[in-house]
């Protein structure tokens, strides 16, 4: 049987879902890995010494502040400066993975919540992304939807805000794509994706197969048909302010 959260939008993928999951203990689709030792740490970056291992790609303003990432890209209407933004770590990672990060969201003037996350991310071509920034100064969405790589969103629906009874607090919108392509994978509306709260994030990669926990709950996993094993990872907001910290990728 399926776990809860898992959409397999390719039915013919079902069988192949099933025997993964069986064959890689019942637990697996609910209960995140223990922590990694050190020595399986690939990555870890709480900003204590600013920027230098990330480059900026759009945005309003990005800077660091107290030890933590501050993204803005949320200018007034009208205001010629930019509305999205990509911060990729040069940091390559690569395997099966589990990455963290937390993740708090300042203000949003659309109320969108946008934390956006891109992993295993790398072009094509071969040519490293960072010789390429250039084309993609502005961070349009497009630019990076022809690279290789996976997109997962975690937001505040303002569609699902307006269907959400009064004094309740309205379901994220979860989803995994894969590229190029900006092809969907699963979707799912669960949790939540507040302003003024800090989440945990954790995104387990395991043969191809992704899960997504927020603050210790299993929301979405699916299983990615041709799988990216090696990339960078970026992070990635539209119409939000918000901050990162605390990112980390160990190895399992």
């Amino acid at each position: 049987m399926m776990p809860p959260g898992v959409i397999p939008l390719r039915p013919a993928l079902a069988a192949t879902i099933i025997a993964l999951l069986t064959a890689i203990t019942p637990a697996l689709a609910q209960e995140a890995p223990a922590m990694a030792q050190d020595d399986a740490c690939l990555l870890f970056e709480d900003f204590e010494n600013g920027m230098d291992n990330w480059w900026i790609e759009g945005g309003e303003r990005v800077w660091v502040e107290e030890g933590r990432l501050h993204i803005k890209a949320d200018p007034p209407e009208g205001s010629d400066a930019p509305y999205v933004a990509t911060v990729w770590c040069q940091t390559p990672i690569e395997g099966n993975v589990r990455i963290e990060f937390d993740a708090h969201v300042v203000s949003s003037s659309t109320d969108v919540n946008n934390i956006n996350f891109f992993m295993f991310y790398s072009d094509p071509s071969g040519v490293p992304l960072y010789d390429t920034r250039a084309d993609r100064a502005d961070a349009g969405y497009a630019k990076y939807h022809v690279l290789n790589g996976n997109i997962i969103t975690f937001l505040n629906e303002p569609k699902a805000a307006e269907a959400t009874p009064e004094g309740e607090v309205p379901p994220a919108r979860i989803r995994i794509r894969h590229c190029p392509g900006f092809e969907l994978l699963a979707e799912t509306y669960n949790y939540r994706c507040q302003q003024g709260e800090t989440y945990h994030v954790e995104i387990v990669k395991q043969k191809g197969f992704i899960r997504f926990f927020v603050d210790g709950q299993y929301l979405l996993g699916v299983l990615d048909p041709d799988p990216w094993t090696s990339g960078l990872i970026g992070l990635r907001t539209f119409r939000t302010y918000l901050w990162w910290d605390n990112i980390r990728v160990t190895r399992l």
